[in-house]
């Protein structure tokens, strides 16, 4: 086989799987397959109903799904722009959630990468048993999706992204800049805010 016909069946598989995450949320019985936006893009919110990523309790927020695991070279080279993008969007107008999918991993791995990047203010959730991961098809870490202020998917990055294209991904979803850098930027990282908080 021709060096130029392997390179063709590599980037085929890999817009396959690209594809996946995307076919996984628009045939779950979970999401709403009926109601899709202007871009075609499926209604999500309600997707991880029921587990501990119910996104649903971050209604009228902009939200931001970072799958990581702690082995991952790329994952890892990115939680430095995560957390300068963290501390640089208003954090009423997104929700940025980091998932720590246990592929190998446990509670100390997780510690230690909070530890490293300095991650102590953001919400981590602990993906365990993989289910999470397992739900939406994921193949491969880093994966961020990013999910607009009314519950659609708004995109999808498998890969290591960086600061310009995380902030890219924001700004297309309209999500405001903090209005002052050196606020308090503490959020109650235990459990997700109530209803109360989310509809500010």
């Amino acid at each position: 086989m021709t060096m130029q016909l392997r390179r063709f069946f590599t980037i085929l598989l890999v817009l396959a799987l690209s594809l996946l995450p995307f076919s996984a949320l628009a045939e779950s019985e979970t999401a709403d397959t009926t109601d899709t936006n202007d871009a075609g893009m499926p209604y999500v919110l309600n997707y991880f109903e029921g587990t501990p990523l119910d996104v649903s309790l971050y209604e009228g927020k902009a939200l931001y799904l970072n799958f990581f695991t702690g082995w991952c070279t790329y994952c890892m080279q990115e939680m430095p722009d995560l957390k300068e993008v963290f501390e640089a969007y208003d954090p009423n107008d997104v929700a940025i959630i980091l998932v720590h999918v246990w592929s190998g991993e446990d509670a100390s791995d997780s510690a230690a990468v909070v530890e490293e990047f300095g991650l102590q203010d953001m919400i981590l959730l602990e993906d365990d048993e993989m289910a999470l991961t397992n739900m939406i098809g994921l193949s491969g870490f880093p994966t961020s999706l990013f999910i607009d202020k009314e519950g659609y998917l708004s995109s999808y990055y498998p890969g290591m992204m960086t600061y310009d294209t995380m902030s890219a991904a924001l700004e297309d979803m309209g999500v405001a800049l903090r209005a002052d850098t050196n606020a308090d930027t503490t959020v109650d990282t235990t459990a997700a805010p109530d209803s109360a908080e989310v509809t500010q």
